[in-house]
């Protein structure tokens, strides 16, 4: 796939939230940028300098920055929200479009839950009390918005399934040795929305 692949498949996954959820992405107030490891923090700042500028206070220098396939980026008031994809992975389309849907799904809810204003810096850093506090504050919103985001692309994707917590064994499995070795709060997040999109939570 080239970039014009990606950014067709990006307005396709958009032409489901502008139907089902009434959301207005166009081309005029969403891009998107592709990014391969060789070139991820080139692309980034390119990224950034032209459309998110605050970005570039991120720790993005840092190992382990790029361990993602997608990220989305919401601008400032009226400006364009923004997704960075990875694309020197194989993917299957449907897993291409699933991604897409939960990045979406992320510049959607920040636009109609907070406006487009940054959690953190309302709610967390010097609105706190304790650091113990903007601690817990900003892990439960780590949780909170992974799940959101993929609970919204579940039920946006036609791929995927209510399927028995039986047969998600595995899986939870793995997501529950990644509260232990790996990232615990995708962990978590990951954990809930397997139960909140199962077989069992739909006869709630």
């Amino acid at each position: 796939m080239n970039n014009d692949d990606y950014k067709e498949a990006l307005f396709y996954a958009a032409s489901i939230f502008n139907e089902r959820l009434g959301a207005e992405f166009s081309e005029d107030n969403l891009v998107l940028r592709c990014f391969q490891t060789e070139n991820q923090q080139e692309v980034f700042e390119q990224f950034c300098k032209q459309y998110f500028p605050d970005r570039l206070e991120d720790r993005y220098t840092e190992d382990g920055y790029f361990d993602f396939h997608a990220s989305a980026f919401i601008g400032k008031e009226d400006g364009v929200d923004g997704i960075l994809l990875r694309t020197d992975i194989e993917r299957h389309p449907a897993v291409l479009k699933h991604i897409l849907l939960h990045e979406l799904a992320h510049i959607f809810c920040i636009r109609n839950e907070l406006d487009g204003d940054n959690f953190y810096e309302q709610y967390c850093m010097d609105d706190t009390i304790s650091r113990e506090e903007d601690g817990t504050i900003n892990a439960g919103y780590a949780v909170w918005r992974e799940l959101a985001a993929e609970v919204v692309a579940f039920e946006l994707d036609d791929n995927c399934d209510m399927i028995p917590l039986r047969r998600k064994k595995d899986l939870l499995s793995y997501y529950e040795g990644e509260l232990l070795t790996g990232n615990g709060k995708m962990g978590v997040s990951m954990i809930l929305c397997e139960a909140m999109t199962s077989a069992e939570a739909k006869r709630l």
